[in-house]
């Protein structure tokens, strides 16, 4: 049996024309399993089934079996390209389940994906209601206020994986994320330098106000789909994004989790941190023996900057 491997995909990219859906069987003497690549680059293992079976797999990151009728009925078993050493993996082991160990092709998916997501659920504990909110914000700002000024770079730029004191740091301006699911904008302030304009740099703070809600319209995983979607084809920063997401406790079982919180975005302000800004002096030592120091402000009264004004402090960053 002909095995899948990198050099098949990259031979299949090779002889792909633009836009073109390329497929081979994945063994000269055996049609009902195939190999492709479509015009966006997501790698396919297709499975002739006799009849479609009655529930598909749910999606695993992005992982995703559906249905297709071409001539016939197939499974579609998808990945995104930069999951090609775990999906080559994968169709390994669906195609010996079928062709080795002559299981039913429906079921072989099931139980191959099904082990897959049970390896995954142990990787890390459930995020917590505040680390939830936290970077959900976080999220938000990267995929819709930094990503359309500053691109694919923004992930190399995303420093609060690494507990900074802000949680994008650029060469001429940082950015810290606030988050509150509080009517008001109020947010608390952990550190006594995190509201300090670093020398020769500009400070942004994005103040993000959230509704928790059952019916809320997105998830973390949510998010973290549409940011690798927006990043395409760049290997590297999804790399660092995803490296980053793991960091901060993210795995793919939780997608599955019932913890896994919904949440609508309620109102997103961006304020420049300068001399009004409400925050302690600069020069504010604390008492001898005070080693921490949380504090609360409030940006309800402030201006916030316009979306104008905030890509040109960006395009400095």
């Amino acid at each position: 049996m002909a095995d899948v491997t990198a050099a098949r995909w990259e031979s299949l990219r090779q002889r792909r024309a633009p836009h073109e859906f390329i497929v081979e069987s994945v063994d000269a003497d055996f049609s009902a399993c195939l190999l492709g690549i479509d015009p966006d680059g997501r790698l396919h293992l297709l499975i002739a089934v006799a009849i479609e079976p009655p529930n598909l797999p749910p999606d695993l990151q992005s992982i995703e079996v559906r249905v297709v009728e071409h001539e016939r009925t197939w499974l579609d078993v998808s990945a995104r390209s930069h999951h090609e050493d775990l999906f080559t993996m994968l169709a390994n082991k669906i195609l010996n389940a079928i062709r080795v160990e002559g299981r039913d092709p429906a079921i072989s998916v099931e139980k191959t994906i099904d082990e897959l997501r049970a390896a995954l659920r142990p990787v890390a504990l459930d995020l917590g209601v505040g680390e939830q909110i936290g970077l959900f914000g976080e999220l938000w700002v990267l995929s819709n206020v930094l990503f359309p000024t500053l691109g694919a770079r923004v992930c190399h730029l995303w420093s609060g994986p690494d507990g900074e004191r802000h949680d994008f740091v650029g060469t001429g301006v940082h950015v810290e994320v606030k988050t509150t699911t509080r009517s008001e904008q109020k947010h608390e302030i952990s550190r006594l330098d995190q509201l300090r304009v670093p020398d020769g740099k500009r400070l942004l703070l994005a103040s993000v106000l959230l509704e928790r809600s059952l019916a809320g319209e997105d998830t973390l995983a949510d998010l973290v789909d549409e940011i690798i979607g927006k990043l395409g084809n760049d290997g590297h920063a999804i790399d660092t994004f995803e490296a980053g997401m793991k960091k901060l406790g993210w795995h793919d079982g939780l997608r599955q989790s019932g913890s896994l919180l919904r949440f609508n975005l309620r109102e997103i302000h961006v304020f420049e941190v300068d001399g009004s800004f409400p925050r302690l002096p600069d020069d504010y030592e604390p008492p001898r023996g005070v080693t921490a120091i949380k504090y609360t402000i409030d940006v309800s009264s402030r201006s916030s900057l316009s979306t104008t004004a905030v890509q040109a402090i960006l395009h400095a960053m």
